[in-house]
């Protein structure tokens, strides 16, 4: 008993001393962690491409190739139908990349060029139509003088936007031009993870049992798998959601003959992976597009997208994602407003299936205490 103090006593004396050590060197302690990721970068690069290609490929194999192939009474259907969801997974991707780059991305091109060289032009046209619908008004001359100042600001404010966001997006090309090594690293281990899926999970969950006690152990591999769930569903969930949400998009504006089609519609479906409010910004980036060209088609658009999202919200959304991350409207704005303050629109996308595993954990905790006590509620 003596022996059992006194080694518990030593443990907390080390524990005390580390956390006193990193706190007094919390700066090297950072610039260590940094080196760190960035010398592990291939691998979570990889890790994060394994899980994503994981979520389709996974979809194929039980849905379609691993029942086909239990029917030929073929031997090793598992690593064969592993390959085979690997290799069409792999394929669909190439085929989508592929389109999305010679049909998509020069269209984007020339209709973002389009849109920054018109720029002074539209701001013009606005000025012309402000100056024409402001002279059928008996307005005071201080009041107009306001208003083609405020103009002249926005102008002033859209031009210099234009010509940051030419810049960021330069930066941005380089920095995936940069990056394109670590990528190709990460996706060559991302296809080792992807064939040796078991093999890698076994190894894993054997190191988890070595080093921790049982309960301990088997308490953190049901996490792992809830994190796994949450984050599969929230990612397939929401991308399918922005893909529709587009597409719908495209085909109204094409229709109703609005300009920009290609561009906005890629807009919404980037912003509508961000929960609740990813619509709404696309919709006002849209807005202030299509304003600049035609202020009248604008207010067309904000009608259409009225119909689309009541469509979407109320048809679609409910069926694509669903409930697969267990948390309503209120609880979801929790994450976005911390994970968008701390990370960004990438704090966002981890946040809420993070929060919703927490969310999970605790309501299974507090469901228990409750029990334990015999409370009905």
């Amino acid at each position: 008993m003596k022996n059992l103090k006194f080694k518990n006593q030593i443990l907390l004396s080390t524990y005390i001393i580390v956390l006193s050590f990193l706190l007094l060197n919390i700066k090297s302690v950072g610039n260590v962690f940094l080196q760190l990721i960035s010398i592990l970068k291939p691998f979570i690069i990889g890790i994060s491409i394994a899980f994503l290609i994981n979520i389709p490929m996974k979809f194929f194999e039980n849905k379609f190739i691993e029942p086909y192939l239990k029917k030929t009474k073929l031997k090793n259907t598992k690593t064969l139908s592993r390959a085979l969801s690997l290799i069409l997974t792999l394929f669909i991707l190439f085929i989508l990349i592929n389109s999305f780059i010679n049909f998509v991305v020069p269209q984007l091109g020339q209709s973002a060029s389009s849109l920054i060289n018109g720029v002074p032009q539209y701001i013009d046209s606005l000025e012309s139509y402000f100056t024409n619908y402001f002279s059928h008004i008996n307005i005071p001359n201080s009041v107009y003088s306001n208003i083609l100042s405020g103009v002249d600001k926005i102008s002033s404010f859209v031009i210099k936007f234009a010509n940051s966001f030419i810049y960021n997006i330069l930066g941005f090309t380089f920095g995936i031009t940069s990056a394109i090594t670590n990528f190709i690293i990460g996706f060559i281990l991302a296809i080792y993870m992807l064939l040796s899926k078991e093999k890698l999970l076994l190894q894993c969950k054997k190191f988890t049992y070595a080093f921790f006690n049982e309960k301990y152990a088997s308490k953190l591999i049901e996490v792992t798998h809830l994190v796994e769930y949450k984050f599969s569903k929230f990612i397939a969930g929401q991308f399918m959601d922005g893909a529709i949400l587009g597409v719908l998009c495209f085909v109204g504006m094409n229709i109703f003959r609005m300009p920009y089609a290609l561009l906005v519609s890629t807009i919404l479906a980037i912003t509508a992976l961000i929960p609740i409010f990813g619509t709404f910004i696309g919709t006002a980036i849209s807005i202030f597009i299509i304003f600049m060209v035609n202020p009248m088609t604008s207010l067309y658009f904000l009608i259409m997208m009225l119909v689309i999202q009541q469509i979407e919200g109320n048809l679609i959304y409910p069926f694509v994602v669903g409930n697969s991350i267990g948390l309503s409207s209120f609880w979801i704005l929790v994450p976005i407003f911390v994970g968008s303050s701390m990370f960004g629109v990438l704090g966002i996308l981890i946040g809420v299936p993070l929060f919703s595993v927490v969310y999970t954990l605790l309501s299974r905790y507090v469901n228990k205490k409750i029990k334990d006590k015999n409370i009905n509620i």
